[in-house]
Protein backbone atom coordinates (compact mmCIF):
# COMPACT_ATOMS: atom_id res chain seq x y z
CA UNK A 1 0.00 0.00 0.00
CA UNK A 2 2.98 2.44 1.23
CA UNK A 3 4.95 1.86 -2.42
CA UNK A 4 1.27 2.66 -4.53
CA UNK A 5 1.22 6.03 -2.26
CA UNK A 6 5.36 6.77 -2.84
CA UNK A 7 4.15 6.00 -6.48
CA UNK A 8 1.41 8.20 -6.78
CA UNK A 9 3.39 11.03 -4.94
CA UNK A 10 6.27 11.01 -6.91
CA UNK A 11 6.70 13.87 -9.33
CA UNK A 12 5.66 13.48 -12.48
CA UNK A 13 8.27 14.15 -15.15
CA UNK A 14 7.94 17.85 -16.75
CA UNK A 15 9.23 16.31 -19.68
CA UNK A 16 6.78 13.68 -20.55
CA UNK A 17 3.94 16.31 -19.22
CA UNK A 18 4.73 18.51 -21.78
CA UNK A 19 5.08 15.70 -24.65
CA UNK A 20 1.68 14.66 -23.97
CA UNK A 21 0.81 18.70 -24.57
CA UNK A 22 2.86 18.77 -27.60
CA UNK A 23 1.02 15.66 -28.48
CA UNK A 24 -2.38 17.24 -28.14
CA UNK A 25 -1.37 20.59 -29.56
CA UNK A 26 -0.21 18.59 -32.95
CA UNK A 27 -3.53 16.64 -32.90
CA UNK A 28 -5.27 20.07 -32.65
CA UNK A 29 -3.93 21.30 -35.85
CA UNK A 30 -3.79 18.26 -37.74
CA UNK A 31 -7.40 18.56 -37.69
CA UNK A 32 -8.14 22.01 -38.31
CA UNK A 33 -5.85 21.79 -41.27
CA UNK A 34 -7.03 18.47 -42.28
CA UNK A 35 -11.02 19.81 -42.28
CA UNK A 36 -9.80 23.40 -43.99
CA UNK A 37 -7.85 21.47 -47.16
CA UNK A 38 -11.04 18.72 -47.25
CA UNK A 39 -13.63 21.67 -47.00
CA UNK A 40 -11.87 23.90 -49.27
CA UNK A 41 -11.68 21.29 -51.91
CA UNK A 42 -14.39 18.49 -51.82
CA UNK A 43 -15.95 19.93 -54.93
CA UNK A 44 -15.91 22.57 -57.54
CA UNK A 45 -18.42 24.69 -55.86
CA UNK A 46 -16.58 24.68 -52.39
CA UNK A 47 -12.89 25.36 -54.68
CA UNK A 48 -14.47 28.18 -56.44
CA UNK A 49 -15.76 30.09 -53.49
CA UNK A 50 -12.65 29.71 -51.58
CA UNK A 51 -10.92 31.12 -54.77
CA UNK A 52 -13.38 34.25 -55.03
CA UNK A 53 -12.75 34.92 -51.53
CA UNK A 54 -9.18 34.63 -51.57
CA UNK A 55 -9.42 37.18 -54.76
CA UNK A 56 -11.34 39.85 -52.42
CA UNK A 57 -8.87 39.74 -49.41
CA UNK A 58 -6.18 39.43 -51.50
CA UNK A 59 -6.56 42.18 -54.41
CA UNK A 60 -3.31 41.55 -55.44
CA UNK A 61 -4.33 37.84 -56.57
CA UNK A 62 -6.05 38.98 -59.03
CA UNK A 63 -5.38 36.55 -62.00
CA UNK A 64 -4.11 34.37 -60.39
CA UNK A 65 -6.62 33.51 -57.77
CA UNK A 66 -6.96 29.66 -58.81
CA UNK A 67 -3.05 28.93 -58.39
CA UNK A 68 -3.37 30.64 -55.44
CA UNK A 69 -6.03 28.61 -53.78
CA UNK A 70 -4.63 25.89 -55.12
CA UNK A 71 -1.70 26.65 -53.12
CA UNK A 72 -3.05 27.00 -49.83
CA UNK A 73 -5.16 23.91 -50.18
CA UNK A 74 -1.89 22.29 -50.92
CA UNK A 75 0.06 23.53 -48.55
CA UNK A 76 -2.45 23.27 -46.13
CA UNK A 77 -2.20 19.16 -47.40
CA UNK A 78 1.25 19.28 -46.48
CA UNK A 79 0.79 20.62 -43.15
CA UNK A 80 -1.36 17.48 -41.84
CA UNK A 81 1.31 15.02 -43.39
CA UNK A 82 4.08 16.90 -41.65
CA UNK A 83 2.45 17.40 -38.52
CA UNK A 84 1.71 13.88 -38.31
CA UNK A 85 4.84 12.29 -39.11
CA UNK A 86 7.42 12.79 -35.89
CA UNK A 87 10.89 13.18 -37.95
CA UNK A 88 9.37 16.33 -39.64
CA UNK A 89 6.47 17.86 -37.06
CA UNK A 90 8.97 20.29 -36.06
CA UNK A 91 8.86 21.59 -39.84
CA UNK A 92 4.64 20.86 -40.08
CA UNK A 93 4.79 23.42 -36.90
CA UNK A 94 6.72 26.02 -38.33
CA UNK A 95 4.87 25.96 -41.42
CA UNK A 96 1.22 25.68 -40.01
CA UNK A 97 2.35 28.76 -37.99
CA UNK A 98 3.60 30.64 -41.17
CA UNK A 99 0.47 29.80 -42.98
CA UNK A 100 -1.71 31.29 -39.93
CA UNK A 101 0.11 33.87 -39.71
CA UNK A 102 -0.39 34.94 -43.30
CA UNK A 103 -4.00 34.20 -43.20
CA UNK A 104 -4.01 36.54 -40.54
CA UNK A 105 -1.89 39.37 -42.14
CA UNK A 106 -4.67 39.07 -44.99
CA UNK A 107 -7.34 39.12 -42.82
CA UNK A 108 -6.36 42.32 -40.97
CA UNK A 109 -5.38 44.07 -44.02
CA UNK A 110 -8.64 43.26 -45.80
CA UNK A 111 -10.54 44.44 -42.27
CA UNK A 112 -8.76 47.97 -42.55
CA UNK A 113 -9.53 48.22 -45.86
CA UNK A 114 -12.83 47.94 -44.90
CA UNK A 115 -13.40 44.81 -47.05
CA UNK A 116 -15.44 41.78 -45.42
CA UNK A 117 -15.66 38.98 -47.81
CA UNK A 118 -16.44 36.15 -46.94
CA UNK A 119 -14.25 33.23 -44.74
CA UNK A 120 -13.84 30.47 -46.51
CA UNK A 121 -11.81 28.89 -44.23
CA UNK A 122 -13.52 25.89 -43.85
CA UNK A 123 -15.27 25.63 -47.21
CA UNK A 124 -19.06 26.64 -46.83
CA UNK A 125 -19.44 29.16 -44.01
CA UNK A 126 -20.25 32.49 -45.49
CA UNK A 127 -19.32 34.64 -42.21
CA UNK A 128 -17.94 38.00 -43.33
CA UNK A 129 -14.51 38.17 -42.17
CA UNK A 130 -13.89 39.82 -38.84
CA UNK A 131 -12.43 40.31 -35.41
CA UNK A 132 -13.49 36.62 -34.84
CA UNK A 133 -11.34 35.55 -37.14
CA UNK A 134 -8.49 36.99 -35.74
CA UNK A 135 -9.22 35.45 -32.84
CA UNK A 136 -9.25 32.47 -34.37
CA UNK A 137 -6.15 32.43 -35.90
CA UNK A 138 -4.78 33.45 -32.75
CA UNK A 139 -5.84 30.31 -30.91
CA UNK A 140 -4.10 28.24 -33.81
CA UNK A 141 -0.40 29.95 -33.49
CA UNK A 142 -0.67 30.01 -29.91
CA UNK A 143 -1.19 25.93 -30.04
CA UNK A 144 1.24 26.05 -32.85
CA UNK A 145 4.24 27.90 -30.81
CA UNK A 146 3.54 26.18 -27.55
CA UNK A 147 3.94 22.63 -29.35
CA UNK A 148 7.24 24.14 -31.16
CA UNK A 149 8.71 25.96 -27.76
CA UNK A 150 7.89 23.08 -25.10
CA UNK A 151 10.06 20.86 -24.07
CA UNK A 152 8.29 17.19 -24.90
CA UNK A 153 9.35 15.43 -27.91
CA UNK A 154 8.01 12.21 -29.30
CA UNK A 155 8.91 8.83 -27.14
CA UNK A 156 8.79 10.74 -23.57
CA UNK A 157 5.53 10.19 -23.40
CA UNK A 158 4.77 6.53 -23.76
CA UNK A 159 1.43 6.01 -21.76
CA UNK A 160 -0.92 4.84 -24.46
CA UNK A 161 -4.16 5.83 -22.16
CA UNK A 162 -2.17 9.43 -21.49
CA UNK A 163 -1.55 9.74 -25.40
CA UNK A 164 -5.20 8.68 -25.89
CA UNK A 165 -6.76 11.72 -23.79
CA UNK A 166 -3.86 14.41 -25.11
CA UNK A 167 -5.67 13.15 -28.98
CA UNK A 168 -9.18 13.56 -27.72
CA UNK A 169 -8.37 17.03 -26.33
CA UNK A 170 -6.68 18.35 -29.11
CA UNK A 171 -9.66 16.69 -31.36
CA UNK A 172 -11.90 18.59 -28.85
CA UNK A 173 -10.02 22.25 -28.98
CA UNK A 174 -10.27 21.47 -32.87
CA UNK A 175 -13.10 21.14 -32.88
CA UNK A 176 -13.91 24.39 -31.26
CA UNK A 177 -11.80 26.39 -33.11
CA UNK A 178 -13.79 25.19 -36.64
CA UNK A 179 -16.92 25.91 -34.49
CA UNK A 180 -16.16 29.41 -34.25
CA UNK A 181 -18.36 31.47 -35.64
CA UNK A 182 -21.09 29.60 -34.40
CA UNK A 183 -19.68 29.97 -30.71
CA UNK A 184 -19.07 33.25 -31.26
CA UNK A 185 -22.51 33.73 -32.32
CA UNK A 186 -24.44 31.78 -29.34
CA UNK A 187 -21.67 32.61 -26.41
CA UNK A 188 -19.92 35.92 -27.12
CA UNK A 189 -21.93 38.08 -28.70
CA UNK A 190 -19.52 38.85 -31.56
CA UNK A 191 -21.98 39.46 -34.24
CA UNK A 192 -20.55 39.36 -37.93
CA UNK A 193 -20.11 42.37 -39.69
CA UNK A 194 -22.58 43.32 -42.83
CA UNK A 195 -21.59 41.60 -45.69
CA UNK A 196 -19.57 43.13 -48.22
CA UNK A 197 -19.29 42.47 -51.85
CA UNK A 198 -16.51 43.99 -54.36
CA UNK A 199 -17.81 42.39 -57.38
CA UNK A 200 -15.48 39.94 -57.63
CA UNK A 201 -15.34 37.67 -60.69
CA UNK A 202 -16.22 34.53 -60.75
Amino acid sequence: MSGAVDTFRRPFPVGRMMSYVVFGCRCALIVVFAVSAISKSRNRTSFAAFRRATIELVPAARGHGTPLAAAVVAAEFVIVVGLAVPDTATAGLLAAGALVTAFTVAIATALHRGVTASCRCFGGSSTPVGARHLVRNAVLIVLAVLAFVLPGHDGDGNDLAALGLAAVAGVVVALLVISFDALADLFLGMPPPPPHHEGIPS
